[in-house]
């Protein structure tokens, strides 16, 4: 369970706090209406992806690789995620809760992009665990 809890810290982490330093430490986050929920929410797929920022590249390998853990972990962890099907739903359900709790921060967006991303990084974890439990089974 340790685990578990530690993709849930480090998640959190890079979902609800600056990733850029305020004063030499992490900024702090922020909980409000600030902004049109509206202007806060991207549900076209990969329509800003690319032009938004220099930092596609990283915003993309990143938001798959912050989720493999997940797709590894939960199903080690949690005896009814026994197949890749149950381990990538429940990952999608813990995704949506995420993206859907950024409403709340004025400073996060809420993307389709991420939910595509993270999907894929918790079907590539599952897929990992689950041909390592096969092979190991079929020795």
């Amino acid at each position: 369970m340790l685990f578990v809890y530690i993709c849930l810290v480090v998640i959190a982490r890079f979902v609800y706090f600056p990733l850029h330093f305020v004063d030499g430490k992490i900024g702090t986050l922020t909980i409000g209406f600030s902004k049109i929920p509206s202007d806060m929410v991207s549900l076209i797929p990969f329509f800003f992806l690319f032009d938004r920022y220099d930092g596609w590249l990283i915003n993309i390998i990143g938001n798959i690789a912050m989720f493999i853990p997940v797709g590894i972990v939960w199903p080690i962890c949690f005896r009814k995620l026994d197949n890749i099907k149950k381990t990538v739903f429940a990952g999608i359900c813990f995704i949506i809760f995420i993206e859907l709790s950024q409403l709340l921060c004025p400073e996060r967006h809420t993307d389709i992009d991420d939910i595509i991303l993270n999907t894929s990084g918790v079907m590539i974890g599952a897929c990992v665990i689950f041909a390592i439990r096969k092979a190991a089974n079929s020795d």
